[in-house]
């Protein structure tokens, strides 16, 4: 019983890691999604996303996760929380934290965001 208690509670232990997609590259960033973060509310839905810095910033930030919140009817966007990490893939340290509620943006096609978008609203 103590055993089966004990692996539970290690297993309980081990964080869950994102099975981050690519949907794009910039020339300053490569993009993606996490699909199994989506969450809907009527035509709304949030979801992780991240930015993988190609070179680390000054600041030494070589990467951006954000949730992201998606007007699937009307095709836009809007960030909901930013984090900046010193590794890649939102790993090391977490370097700023900004919740916020942005305003909303176009996600025009050809766009990243338009690709994130796409996944994000699917059916």
């Amino acid at each position: 019983m103590r055993i089966a208690l004990t692996l539970s509670l290690m297993l309980a232990a081990v964080p869950v890691r994102a099975e981050w997609v690519k949907v794009g590259r910039t020339n300053a960033a490569v993009h993606y999604v996490d699909p199994a973060t989506v969450s809907k509310d009527g035509n709304l839905r949030r979801a992780w996303a991240m930015q993988d810095m190609v070179v680390a910033a000054p600041s030494g930030m070589m990467s951006i996760r954000a949730l992201q919140e998606y007007d699937c009817a009307d095709g836009r966007f809007r960030y909901l929380s930013v984090s900046a990490h010193s590794g890649p893939m939102a790993g090391g340290y977490v370097l700023a934290v900004h919740d916020l509620r942005d305003t909303w943006n176009a996600g025009p096609p050809g766009t990243n965001q338009y690709a994130i978008g796409k996944i994000v609203c699917a059916p």
